[in-house]
Formats: C-alpha cells, sequence, structure tokens
C-alpha cells in the first residue's frame, strides 16, 4: 500500500469528495456532532487526514491545522476556508518547532476520521502524534467499525458513498498495541450511530432507543487517548 497510490486515490476523488460528502450529509453531521462532543471550540487542533477542512472548521478552533496528503484536497480545503484565518492546510505534517506550533504551544486536540485504514505505516503516525502532545494533549481518532465492511463495500459498489481506495481495515486490538507503543495510553474506547443513514421512523428509534443495547454495532467505533 504505497504512499503515492493513496495520495493519487484521494487527488482523483478531491474534486467531487464534497459531494460525496453531501451525499452522506447524515453520517457527516452526526460525526460532527460526535467531535464537537470531544473537542471543545476555541482550542488548538491538528487534523490528520483532513480532506477538505469541513470537519477540521466545524470544530471552530482557536488555531486549527489541517493535513492531507493530497495536494488537491488541501488546494480545496484553502479555497473554502480562505477568509478564515484561524485555520491552515498543509501537505507537510507540523513540527514540534516550527512557527504555528509552538506559538500558542503543542496542539491540545489532535484527531483523524476515517484515516487510519489508509495508513501504511500507523505506528510511525502514532509516534509522530506523540510528539506533538503535551501531557494535557488528547488524541481521537474515529472509524469505520470493521463490522461494517462488507455493507461499505456494497454501498460503494452501487455508487452511493465515495470510492475507499486502498485501504485495511484494522481492530482496535491491533490499534491498542500501536498507541501504547507509540507513548499513549487509550482512556476510552466505545460506539456511536447504530444506524448511519437516515430512514424514516426507523433511524431516530435505532438510534435513540437501541443503540445502547447494540453498541458494539454501531457504525463509528471511535477511541480517546493521551499520553503515557
Amino acid at each position: 500500500m504505497a504512499k503515492n497510490i493513496i495520495e493519487k486515490h484521494f487527488d482523483q476523488v478531491a474534486e467531487d469528495y464534497d459531494k460525496y460528502k453531501k451525499n452522506n450529509s447524515f453520517y457527516y453531521d452526526n460525526l460532527k456532532v460526535l467531535l464537537a462532543n470531544l473537542i471543545p471550540k476555541n482550542k488548538k487542533v491538528l487534523e490528520i487526514g483532513c480532506g477538505t477542512g469541513s470537519l477540521l472548521a466545524s470544530i471552530k478552533p482557536k488555531y486549527g491545522y489541517g493535513f492531507d496528503i493530497s495536494s488537491d484536497m488541501i488546494k480545496i480545503a484553502k479555497e473554502k476556508y480562505r477568509n478564515n484565518k484561524n485555520l491552515r492546510f498543509s501537505t507537510v505534517l507540523p513540527n514540534k518547532d516550527d512557527i504555528f506550533t509552538s506559538r500558542e504551544g503543542k496542539y491540545k486536540y489532535i484527531f483523524m476520521s476515517d484515516v487510519i485504514e489508509h495508513l501504511q505505516e500507523p505506528e510511525k503516525t502514532f509516534k509522530k502524534i506523540e510528539s506533538l502532545m503535551s501531557t494535557k494533549s488528547i488524541f481521537i481518532n474515529t472509524m469505520a467499525n470493521p463490522i461494517w465492511e462488507p455493507m461499505l463495500m456494497l454501498w460503494e459498489k452501487l455508487g452511493w458513498k465515495m470510492p475507499e481506495g486502498p485501504h485495511k481495515r484494522m481492530e482496535y486490538k491491533e490499534i491498542k498495541v500501536l498507541i501504547e507503543k507509540s507513548g499513549m495510553k487509550i482512556v476510552k474506547h466505545d460506539y456511536k450511530l447504530l444506524i448511519p443513514i437516515k430512514i424514516p421512523l426507523i433511524t431516530d428509534f435505532t438510534n435513540n432507543y437501541l443503540e445502547k443495547h447494540f453498541k458494539k454495532l454501531a457504525f463509528i467505533e471511535y477511541l480517546v487517548a493521551v499520553r503515557s
């Protein structure tokens, strides 16, 4: 799973990226709510795999740095948020000593959403994240629950979701080992959104009343980690 293949894939889908998000707005709106509950407004935030910047912007950070390997995604993000002086987008991961990083101290929150399955070297990424954290920083990873992979591939074939490109779904136990090897520890692991699409009557009832009984089947799986 070479990096250049992944980069090429996301360059190819960049133009339609926001269209796919709009078509699946129920999921993305709920993801934004989850992130807003985990990341307060007006904080210093780094997003890894920011795409066109919508999630980072929705958090309303005091300083927001969005990193993505796709130059086409970053180009769109910069244009979308050209008037937002609190946001910066780049194809280069921030360095702990650069001006933007050191100006207000280390990042309070670092997050990735639907990115881990595309990482060529996840352990290396986690170690980089840990280096940008202070003892009070928080790392958040959200992803599609691996048990939904067959359904996701079906939706892709039907044209209902963005082409996934090269990826490998990781189980929580694998991620936990890599997180701990990088110098972090997980303080929360949970699930959200039992049904990720809007079906009149059914979705609201299921997510509001049944989700708590079938949490491990929910679509979004997420974890919260701090430096150990």
